[in-house]
C-alpha cells in the first residue's frame, strides 16, 4: 500500500466499524552473530495494583476514598457504619482515621463526615449528633459536635460544638444538612434556621481543617466541589439565573448573569477546569457549554469561539487535553473532538453531521486513546493524533488519574453503563503502564 493510500486509511477507522487490523509492533533488531552471549531478558513484574475499589469510592484532594457519607445520616449506630477508608498513594494501602468517642451519657443519633486539605495531610471532619436524656423538670439536651481528625493519631485534633454564628438562629433539621470536602475546610450547607422551619442565612458555612472555627459564609447553598464552591448570585435583583465562583478560601474569583448550573469540576494532573451552562439571555432557547481555568482564573477559548453549543455535554479531561461529547444533547450543533489544552488546538473534532452518520453508541477517552463503541456492539480503539485503530477489543478501560495511580474500569458492557469492577494500577515512569485493552 503506498504511503498516500496508507494515510488516507488510518483516520477511517474511527469512522468504519469493521476495520480489523490491529498495529503490530515493529520487529527486533538481529544481533550479530559474533556478539558475545547475553543473559536471559527479564520480565518486568506487572504494576502493582488494588483490589476492587467498594461501590461508594469518590476521588478527592488526590486520592480515592470511601466509607464517608455527606449526607446526614440518623441512627443510633451511625459510627458504626462510618468507617472512612482513605487511599496512601505511597503504600497502595488504606488507611482508616480514628472514629470520635462521645462522652458517657450522651446518645448517638446521627453523623456525617468529609475529609479536607491535601493528600499529603489528610484531615477528617465528623459532625456527630447526641441527645443527653433530661431528667424531669430537666429536658433532653441534644448537641452537634464537630471532630477533627488526621490519618496519624487515634485522638482528634480539635472538638467543637458547632453553635449557629448569631442568637437569632438555631441548627436546622438535620435532613437538609450536608458536609462538602474543600481544600481550605468543609462546607456546611444548610445547617442554620431563623426557626420558621426553613434553611436561613447563612446557608452555607466552612469550617476550618486546622480548628474547626467558621473561617467564612455564604447567604446562598453551595455547590461545592474540590477547588471551587458555586453559588447562585445574579447582579441584576429579581433574576434566578446566574452563579458566581468562590475559592475554598472565600475569595470570589467569577461571576456571569446567564450562568445556568455549575456542572462539574474535572481536574486531571495540574489541570482544573469547572464546566458550565449557559444561557444567553437575549435567546432563552441558546444554551452553550464553556470551561473555567482555575489556574488562569479565565475562560478558556476552544477553537475560534470560548463556548461549544448546546447543553449537557459530556466532559472528560486526560493528559493536558480535554474530550467534549456533545452527541446526547438535544440541542447542541457539535459532535464530538479532543481539544489540546497546550497546543491550542483539536486532535480530533468531527461535526454533528460526521458524529450522527458514525453510528457510535459510546464514546471514552483517555491517554490519546478513544474507546469507542458501534451500535452494533463491535469495539474499536482509536489513538490519536494519527486516528488509528489498534484495537479491537478491550478487557480494561483506564480512565482518570490520581497522584500516581490509575483507574481502572474491567468488566464494561459493551453498550456503556455501570462498570463490574474497579481498581487502581500504580504508574510506571508517571504514566499508566496498562495493559491498554
Amino acid at each position: 500500500m503506498s504511503k498516500r493510500k496508507l494515510a488516507a486509511f488510518l483516520p477511517a477507522c474511527l469512522v468504519v466499524a469493521s476495520c480489523s487490523a490491529t498495529s503490530a509492533p515493529p520487529p527486533e533488531a538481529k544481533t550479530s552473530t559474533s556478539s558475545p552471549p547475553t543473559a536471559a531478558r527479564t520480565v518486568a513484574p506487572p504494576a502493582p495494583e488494588t483490589s476492587p475499589l467498594a461501590k461508594d469510592w469518590k476521588t478527592y484532594g488526590g486520592t480515592v476514598y470511601f466509607g464517608c457519607p455527606q449526607d446526614f445520616s440518623s441512627s443510633k449506630t451511625v459510627l458504626d457504619d462510618i468507617r472512612p477508608k482513605v487511599f496512601d498513594i505511597k503504600t497502595g494501602q488504606f488507611a482508616s482515621p480514628a472514629v470520635p468517642t462521645v462522652p458517657a451519657g450522651e446518645n448517638i443519633t446521627g453523623a456525617m463526615c468529609a475529609l479536607s486539605n491535601t493528600v499529603d495531610d489528610m484531615k477528617v471532619v465528623y459532625l456527630v449528633t447526641t441527645l443527653t436524656p433530661g431528667h424531669a423538670p430537666e429536658p433532653d439536651v441534644t448537641k452537634t459536635t464537630a471532630y477533627l481528625f488526621d490519618l496519624k493519631s487515634n485522638q482528634p485534633l480539635k472538638t467543637l460544638e458547632l453553635l449557629p454564628p448569631t442568637p437569632d438562629l438555631k441548627l436546622a433539621t438535620t435532613q437538609e444538612w450536608r458536609l462538602a470536602p474543600t481544600a481550605a475546610g468543609v462546607a456546611l450547607v444548610n445547617a442554620f434556621t431563623g426557626g420558621h422551619g426553613t434553611a436561613s442565612t447563612p446557608r452555607t458555612a466552612v469550617l476550618s481543617n486546622t480548628d474547626l472555627a467558621m473561617v467564612w459564609s455564604d447567604p446562598e447553598p453551595a455547590h461545592a466541589f474540590q477547588d471551587i464552591l458555586s453559588f447562585q448570585r445574579n447582579t441584576t435583583p429579581g433574576k434566578t439565573s446566574g452563579a458566581e465562583l468562590r475559592l475554598p478560601t472565600g475569595e470570589p474569583i467569577y461571576q456571569d448573569n446567564d450562568i445556568k448550573s455549575v456542572d462539574a469540576e474535572l481536574v486531571d494532573g495540574p489541570d482544573k477546569l469547572v464546566k458550565i451552562t449557559r444561557q444567553d439571555s437575549g435567546n432563552p432557547s441558546a444554551a452553550s457549554t464553556m470551561f473555567y481555568d482555575l489556574n488562569t482564573k479565565s475562560v478558556i477559548k476552544v477553537g475560534d469561539s470560548d463556548r461549544i453549543s448546546g447543553s449537557g455535554l459530556m466532559a472528560t479531561l486526560s493528559d493536558g487535553k480535554l474530550f467534549v461529547d456533545a452527541r446526547a444533547s438535544d440541542n447542541s450543533q457539535f459532535g464530538f473532538g479532543v481539544w489540546n489544552l497546550r497546543t491550542r488546538q483539536w486532535d480530533l473534532l468531527k461535526n454533528r453531521e460526521e458524529a450522527t452518520n458514525m453510528s457510535i453508541s459510546n464514546l471514552a477517552f483517555f491517554g490519546d486513546r478513544m474507546y469507542v463503541t458501534y451500535s452494533g456492539g463491535s469495539l474499536s480503539v482509536i489513538a490519536l493524533p494519527a486516528a488509528n485503530q489498534i484495537a479491537t477489543n478491550w478487557s480494561a478501560r483506564p480512565f482518570g488519574r490520581i497522584s500516581g495511580w490509575t483507574l481502572v474500569c474491567r468488566g464494561e458492557p459493551p453498550a456503556g453503563g455501570e462498570c463490574k469492577e474497579i481498581i487502581m494500577v500504580q504508574d510506571q515512569d508517571g504514566h499508566y503502564p496498562g495493559p491498554w485493552t
